[in-house]
């Protein structure tokens, strides 16, 4: 950018050469957060929605600080969520609570990112309708989606929703509050935020934690029915050598196909709660919960029970779960569909969907879902090169679990290849996202030093999977 134009811009607080802010300061000012119990302080910074437009609609991006408790450093801790959808903000008290240690001395940052909680959340209520033949039929119904995108256009501008844009609000979050370099922690989707930033501001990071890893040139949807399938077979693997499971359900594996094959069938009605009568339970949308409950080892271990109560006959634990995953108030479904449906669906080719579904219990239903939803939303378009491997020299520590029916273990080398000071711990009877003692020590190490120096021969032990459900 030309000397003067750069000038006009920092007088804006626009970008200047993707570095240079006026950053105004932000006010923070004691607060209430739900299960926190240490003292809190929050604000919020105004930036412009589209920074083409300075003068245009204006976004206040929510912030909120919990202090060290004798402070000695500048680079505090800052949670990047997942989802996409999640907000930092509502998981305060988790996070104070696991990174207590480490908060004696640096603070907690959280910063919801935009179109999430208190920084213009675009709330969409897919579960809206009481109507059961859709609710157990459609992950995302359409009508739902459609009806959504068309309230939220008139308030928002769709296509600003981005990781981009995310990134520039932190590094504008940073510099308002007199942050030196960020310790990075991401998880899940996190991790492309935390990708996105790397790349944009190298030097105002100086850890960071990568766990459960999304890269950034895999349209997700499409490995998601693989990932589920490779997860099921180690489940019933797990189940067998189980004593108390192998004994509750020795037919696990053949009862899951029975299940399915009746599903496939449509053959299947169900009661449920509040309504009269029986509805149709749609596979698709049996297999969606499944793949939720495969995330993690202490979901999945309810699952044999699960199919074994269908396979005689009745559906209500499936029914109930499938009921139970809706409607969190937290989560932003219009910001899942403004970065999916730019990241992710555009770079689907048909020709890709049945061999990715082919032999799995998911089937191409999942992304069929997906790409129907995403052509009721707007597209942004991405920077270039936006999908090419992120290259960083910071210090980084990747944590996968081997029993993460998510994101799957090869996801972590295809980023960690570029990182050229990173570690990779394999959690071993963990699953998307999870947390352990030995985690947190490296972490906390790696944290306080600002090195993996020290981290490249650790491992951790592998942690005893949960009982299994049995009645």
């Amino acid at each position: 950018m030309p000397r003067g134009l750069c000038a006009l811009a920092v007088i804006l607080g626009l970008l200047c050469g993707r570095g240079a802010y006026a950053a105004p300061s932000i006010e923070l000012a004691p607060c209430a957060l739900p299960d926190v119990t240490r003292p809190v302080r929050c604000g919020s910074l105004r930036v412009p929605e589209n920074p083409r437009s300075p003068q245009g609609r204006q976004l206040s991006i929510g912030v909120a600080v919990v202090p060290a408790i004798e402070r000695k450093h500048d680079d505090p801790i800052v949670v990047l969520m997942g989802g996409p959808g999640e907000s930092a903000i509502s998981a305060a008290g988790g996070y104070a609570k696991q990174f207590a240690s480490l908060l004696q001395e640096r603070d907690l940052l959280l910063v919801d990112q935009r179109g999430t909680g208190r920084s213009g959340a675009l709330a969409c209520d897919v579960a809206a309708t009481r109507d059961p033949a859709v609710r157990l039929k459609d992950l995302f119904p359409l009508d739902a989606v459609a009806s959504c995108e068309q309230r939220l256009r008139q308030a928002a501008d769709l296509t600003q929703y981005t990781y981009p844009r995310f990134a520039d609000d932190l590094e504008q979050v940073r510099r308002a509050l007199g942050y030196g370099p960020l310790n990075l922690f991401a998880g899940s989707y996190g991790t492309r935020a935390e990708q996105v930033y790397l790349r944009a501001y190298p030097r105002s990071v100086r850890t960071a934690y990568v766990g459960s890893v999304v890269p950034l040139d895999v349209a997700t949807p499409l490995t998601m029915a693989r990932t589920a399938q490779s997860t099921l077979d180690q489940l019933i693997r797990d189940c067998a050598a189980d004593a108390a499971c192998s004994a509750a359900f020795p037919n696990f594996g053949d009862e899951f196909r029975d299940v399915f094959a009746k599903l496939e069938s449509g053959a299947v009605r169900a009661p449920v709660a509040g309504h009269e009568g029986t509805w149709p339970l749609h596979k698709g949308r049996v297999a969606q919960w499944l793949r939720s409950m495969l995330y993690r080892p202490g979901d999945a271990a309810t699952v044999p029970w699960a199919i074994h109560r269908a396979h005689q006959g009745d559906w209500s634990v499936i029914v109930d779960g499938i009921e139970a995953k809706e409607g969190d108030p937290d989560f932003s479904y219009g910001l899942l569909f403004a970065i999916t449906c730019s990241e992710d669906i555009p770079f689907i080719r048909e020709a890709d969907v049945g061999p990715q579904s082919q032999g799995t219990f998911v089937g191409d239903d999942r992304v069929r879902q997906q790409l129907a939803a995403c052509r009721f939303w707007p597209r942004a378009t991405l920077p270039p090169r936006y999908r090419e491997p992120v290259h960083s020299s910071v210090p980084s520590l990747f944590v996968t679990g081997d029993h993460d029916g998510d994101t799957p273990l090869w996801f972590t080398p295809r980023v960690m290849a570029g990182f050229s000071q990173a570690v990779e711990i394999v959690a071993k009877g963990q699953g998307h996202t999870e947390w352990n003692a030995c985690i947190a020590g490296l972490y906390e190490q790696l944290v306080r030093s600002g090195s993996v120096t020290g981290l490249r021969q650790s491992t951790c032990a592998p942690v005893p999977l949960p009982p299994f459900k049995a009645s």
